[in-house]
């Protein structure tokens, strides 16, 4: 499975993009971070919530291009996940194998810089992907970003294909990510999977 971390940066800089592949599998769909950011941003953007239409921002994938969130959601629907802890992104890796064959790929968004974000999926042994996001570029186009706390809130966002919002949350649920995925998206909940994740 391909993993890829792509730095956030200003409307002057430029997004890096780096990628490690597994042995084993081919190579999944690139992820996307915002590119450009205004030079004054509004104190506070609303909240991105359930029946939004969710921020299609800009990325440079793996392979140098550049695309955008639109890109990710025509091969399928997406989980997008803000704040996670090592437990939450564990999580997230023991249920993807499920979530990939529903149709859903999950995301994360980490705030840190790209070496430390390498670091956390070495030690984790992760093999989704995470989005390297420093300044909290997109935090912020989700209304997450708190500037007195220099970092986003906490929150979960299902898309589906078409770009709405089906459901968000800003605390880690307790059922399973393809449980609530499927239950987003309204459909059955994958066969084998608990009601509840160990978090």
């Amino acid at each position: 499975m391909l993993i890829v971390l792509i730095l956030a940066a200003s409307l002057s800089a430029v997004v890096s993009g780096t990628a490690v592949a597994g042995d084993d599998t081919p190579q999944s769909t690139p992820v996307a971070v915002n590119a450009s950011q205004p030079e004054s941003v509004p104190a506070e953007r609303p909240k991105v919530g359930t029946g939004h239409r969710a921020p299609d921002f800009q990325y440079q994938s793996y392979d140098q291009l550049w695309q955008n969130l639109h890109n990710v959601l025509e091969h399928g629907d997406v989980l997008l996940v803000f704040g996670a802890s090592d437990v939450d992104l564990r999580t997230i890796e023991r249920e993807r194998e499920i979530l990939l064959r529903t149709g859903v790929t999950p995301l994360a968004v980490v705030e840190k810089n790209e070496r430390d974000v390498w670091a956390t999926v070495r030690r984790l042994g992760l093999t989704f992907s995470l989005l390297s996001d420093p300044r909290g570029v997109i935090g912020d186009q989700y209304g997450l970003f708190d500037a007195s706390l220099g970092r986003s809130q906490t929150a979960w966002f299902v898309i589906d294909k078409k770009g709405k919002v089906r459901q968000s949350g800003t605390t880690m649920p307790r059922q399973s990510w393809p449980t609530v995925a499927a239950l987003a998206l309204g459909r059955s909940v994958p066969g084998g999977v608990k009601s509840t994740s160990s978090r």
